[in-house]
């Protein structure tokens, strides 16, 4: 039935592979709201402007979306709509519009994963006649449905959705761009620790979001933060968001170097351009982590044994340490990573720094890699 629908809106079947190839105009809908899913489908709009320099790339985003991509010199267009969860008709009224104001040509409407639910299938069939190509929970409704495999990872599924259109690309990573606004400003928060710049800068992400059971214990974190600082050096900066600002302060106070905390005052491309000019992060498996990656800061990651890490994280590259214990099906309602030890992290981290010590030239390349021109 949904699919005699389609055929009654827009006429036709389905797009021959030759038209898909054709595609120049995307208009992509990025709703979800982790900041690790908006981050993972940063590398498709790069690998569409490379295989197609020619192509209009439109995103209709929520806020917290927009906040990551707005910066990005591969996206034509990143407008906040209404969103479809709460305005449906406003969200298909600004779409549509979108998708009209696009230069003339052949469309195509796109959801990465995470923005599969049945609700944006049905958005894309109202916004106006384009294919409809990406992850999506009403395959019936769509051009060409991807099917998502977790053992491959977020990114190369998100990459699929260029290789089903008839572009062969490679494996991208991730990013997130910064203006010279967000470098000026964390440069002055980094300036007022008044230390020598060769001192290592290792960032602490010692919070989660609270959605999940990903929690490692504060007094861990101390001992690993007060033997890195002992033994190389290193001074800790504390990042997260507002509500992590009075345990972030809890677990400081009791720390010989307590570095600074940055908690809750920086935007998505604040933090971008602060973990550029840091040497390591340590870090639960956070949104605060894929942007780490985002911007090539090497780390490691405190990973729970519930979740297999090879959808997220990054597990093949040298430049991080996935800390993960033998794998668990049913999660206990305490729950706490306390598989993973402080001397394996402090170790992941001292091996890590040595093999990628404090240079300010690698700051400085993070933060030209990362900056839009």
């Amino acid at each position: 039935m949904a699919a005699h629908v389609v055929r009654l809106l827009h006429g036709g079947g389905r797009f021959s592979q030759a038209e898909l190839a054709g595609i120049r105009n995307f208009v992509v809908l990025q709703y979800e709201s982790p900041l690790g899913s908006v981050v993972h489908a940063t590398p498709l709009f790069e690998v569409l402007k490379r295989a197609l320099p020619d192509c209009y790339i439109t995103v209709g985003a929520s806020t917290s979306a927009a906040s990551v991509l707005h910066t990005s010199p591969y996206i034509d267009r990143c407008v906040v709509t209404p969103s479809p969860f709460k305005d449906f008709s406003g969200s298909v009224r600004a779409v549509r519009a979108l998708l009209e104001s696009a230069p003339p040509g052949a469309r195509c409407v796109i959801t990465t994963i995470g923005n599969q639910r049945t609700r944006l299938a049905v958005l894309s069939i109202l916004v106006g006649s384009a294919a409809r190509i990406g992850y999506t929970l009403a395959p019936e409704l769509y051009d060409l449905p991807l099917v998502f495999d977790p053992e491959r990872g977020q990114i190369e599924g998100n990459l699929d959705i260029a290789r089903s259109l008839g572009h062969p690309v490679p494996f991208y990573e991730p990013r997130v761009f910064v203006s010279r606004q967000d470098v000026a400003k964390t440069e002055q928060w980094l300036e007022s620790l008044e230390i020598d710049p060769a001192v290592p800068r290792i960032v602490f992400v010692t919070q989660n979001s609270g959605g999940q059971k990903n929690q490692w214990r504060s007094a861990r974190f101390q001992q690993v933060i007060s033997g890195l600082s002992s033994a190389t050096g290193a001074v800790p900066v504390f990042v997260g968001t507002e509500k992590d600002t009075v345990p972030i302060d809890e677990l400081r106070k009791d720390l010989t170097q307590k570095g600074i905390s940055l908690a809750g005052k920086t935007t998505i491309t604040e933090l971008a351009a602060l973990l550029a000019q840091c040497d390591l992060i340590v870090s639960l498996d956070t949104g605060t982590f894929h942007v780490a990656r985002a911007v090539g800061l090497p780390g490691v990651v405190i990973a729970p044994a519930w979740q297999d890490s090879r959808e997220w994280l990054p597990v093949d590259d040298p430049r991080y340490r996935v800390l993960r214990g033998p794998s668990i099906r049913d999660i206990p309602a305490d729950y706490c990573i306390d598989e993973i030890s402080v001397e394996q992290v402090c170790a992941a981290a001292q091996t890590l720094l040595t093999k990628y010590p404090a240079d300010l030239a690698q700051r400085d390349s993070r933060v030209d890699q990362s900056s839009r021109r």
